[in-house]
Parts: structure tokens; sequence; C-alpha cells
């Protein structure tokens, strides 16, 4: 089994590591990260490519609008995203700037560790530590994708109920 461990930043109450020098919330409620920062700095700092100009996200706190980004070689820890897509609000409203889903650790085993103030991120010795994150639109929804798996939620299956 391999590991690494990324410090947790302590004055948080909720799961925060430091990641390219930036506050980010690892949201295990979440499947699409989110990067809540102006577009103009996004671009500047990071080298990107626009995928999807307008799509909506939803989650406890309401739909939210933006533009999808692709990031080359974007890292957390030991793993390297190759093909790594974001959700950019049209207009930034969380107070940590990076906020990364639970989908990007998808068939990894992930703790906090309180008491010592880690993030410990577990993963089987033949696991490759480079992995590519998509997010696909289908039927106006956006949906995580992690290695060419299409993550889905079961509401989002159409169910033939006249079947039972």
């Amino acid at each position: 089994m391999k590991e690494f461990t990324i410090p947790l930043m302590r004055k948080y109450e909720r799961p925060v590591i430091k990641l390219y020098n930036l506050p980010t919330l690892i949201d295990t409620g979440a499947v699409i990260p989110v990067f809540s920062i102006l577009p103009a700095i996004f671009e500047k700092y990071f080298d990107t490519k626009l995928i999807l100009k307008d799509g909506s996200i939803s989650g406890f706190g309401g739909d939210e609008r933006g533009s999808v980004y692709s990031i080359e070689n974007f890292k957390i820890g030991d793993l390297i995203f190759k093909d790594f897509e974001v959700f950019v609000p049209h207009e930034p409203r969380l107070k940590i700037p990076f906020l990364l889903s639970a989908t990007l650790f998808y068939g990894m085993e992930y703790t906090f560790d309180t008491v010592n103030g880690n993030f410990i991120v577990r993963m089987a010795d033949e696991q490759k530590c480079e992995r590519d994150f998509k997010i696909k639109e289908l039927r106006g929804k956006l949906y995580p994708q992690i290695d060419g798996i299409l993550i889905q939620d079961v509401d989002s299956f159409l169910v033939d109920w006249y079947l039972f």
C-alpha cells in the first residue's frame, strides 16, 4: 500500500490543506471540484484551456453557473492529474479558493487525522499516481469522470417504473 500525507491547516474547522499556496477544502460531499477565483486570475496562474463556457452545478448552496476549464499537470500530494478539469463559477462566492471533491480520490482510501493534523491518502501498490479527471455534460448536468470511469448518482438514471 502506497500513501502520502498532506498537513491540515489547523485554523479551519473543516478539512483544509494548503495547495499551490492557497487554502483548499477537501469536500467529501462534492462530486465536482470548484475553483472559486476570478477566471482572469485563474488563467494567469495555471496553464488552462476553456472546455465549457457556461454550465451549472447544484448543491447545498444552491445552483451555480460557471465554466469548466482544463489544467495540465495539477498536483495533489503524490497524485498528478495530467488532465484536470474544474468548475470555475462566473461569480466566485466561496471563502476558500479551492474545493476538491471526493471523486478525485475514487478507488483510494483517505483519512482525516485530526489528532495529528494530517490528510492521509492510501492507494494500492499497483495503482498509478497519474490520473485524468474530466467533467462531462450530459442532459444539461455535469458529471465527474475519473480515469475514463463516468461517475453518476442514482438520481441521474431513468427507471421504467412500469416494469415493477
